[in-house]
């Protein structure tokens, strides 16, 4: 059975929105992602992401090699237009620029709101190579009982620039991690991070 644009999207919505509400809790997009027959080189969980979260009153930037052509094909399917990194309102981190090191990059680029309007921060969707439900990140903050445990196969140092980002609360990022068997895990900015001993 195909893809259906309505029900496999509001069915994966549920999931981002448990991911959401549990930092740090994996949920499967397997199943929706598999459906998902786009002429693009890309997870298509990340795909998933794109058609679920973006409109025409959203930007977004896509990071990564084939970043211009999923672009180009998204803005089309979805009227949202394209913007540069640090005014995009959704930014999407590809496996091959987090490979490549460039996740710290964009991650200080992006936008962090101000005071008066923190909504306006930028949210990154970042795909890596493998999530866990346990290992070397201990989560804690709202949505957590005690402590949640993480491990991401990504650049190292994310987690103190993510910090350093997000100091200021109310402002900061939100990121959302995506893996290549399309497991999700989302770490909202009032989650703080500790590398477990």
């Amino acid at each position: 059975m195909g893809f259906d644009y309505v029900h496999d999207i509001q069915k994966a919505f549920r999931k981002v929105l448990d991911s959401t509400a549990r930092p740090g809790k994996i949920n499967s997009l397997r199943e929706e992602s598999q459906k998902l027959d786009l002429p693009l080189e890309a997870n298509k969980a990340a795909l998933l992401l794109m058609l679920m979260l973006l409109d025409n009153e959203v930007t977004f930037y896509v990071a990564g090699r084939e970043g211009p052509q999923i672009a180009r094909y998204m803005r089309q399917l979805t009227y949202a237009p394209t913007a540069p990194l640090e005014e995009a309102a959704f930014v999407f981190v590809l496996e091959d620029a987090v490979a490549d090191n460039q996740l710290l990059t964009i991650m200080e680029k992006c936008k962090r709101g101000d005071l008066l309007n923190p909504h306006l921060s930028a949210t990154l969707v970042v795909e890596v190579v493998s999530l866990a439900g346990e290992g070397e990140w201990g989560l804690q903050g709202p949505g957590i009982k005690g402590e949640n445990y993480l491990s991401i196969a990504a650049e190292d140092g994310w987690v103190e620039k993510r910090a350093e980002i997000n100091k200021e609360y109310p402002l900061g990022i939100e990121m959302y991690f995506l893996d290549r068997a399309y497991n999700l895990a989302a770490i909202p900015r009032t989650t703080s991070i500790s590398k477990m001993r």
